[in-house]
């Protein structure tokens, strides 16, 4: 009985976690250089702790505004596949090591963790490029 629900709460356990990762993926890219920014200030004693992680979180809205405005504002198909597939890429990324990490967790050998997380990759990374692409210019 209790082996059964340990089951079914691992497994709904992980299925929340896999939609979490779907819904968020779209904000992989502002969050990448939201901490990439407030890494760098900060490593490099360039600013304080709190300075730094306000920059940071600047950086990544701004890049937020900035990508959600030109997807919205241009209708050039070129312009709009490459800002949402520069946008989309740090959520493939972040699907390959989750799914990656996923296989880490059962006794799965290398190669077919690895091909279990690139398949991990183009789904995440396909989920967060449709809903850039479903953005609509005005």
């Amino acid at each position: 009985m209790l082996l059964g629900i340990g089951i079914v709460l691992g497994v709904a356990g992980i299925g929340f976690l896999c939609w979490l990762l779907f819904l968020c993926a779209v904000y992989a890219a502002p969050l990448f250089v939201a901490a990439m920014v407030c890494t760098r200030l900060y490593d490099h004693a360039m600013m304080s702790g709190t300075h730094a992680v306000l920059t940071g979180v600047a950086a990544g809205i701004m890049v937020l505004v900035l990508g959600q405005a030109i997807l919205a504002s241009t209708r050039d198909p070129a312009l709009r596949v490459a800002v949402s597939a520069l946008l989309a890429l740090p959520a493939a990324i972040a699907g390959f090591g989750t799914t990656l990490g996923f296989c880490g967790m059962g006794d799965m050998g290398t190669i077919p963790a690895y091909l279990f997380a690139i398949f991990g990759a183009l789904c995440v990374g396909g989920a967060a490029w449709s809903r850039l692409c479903a953005i609509q210019p005005t």
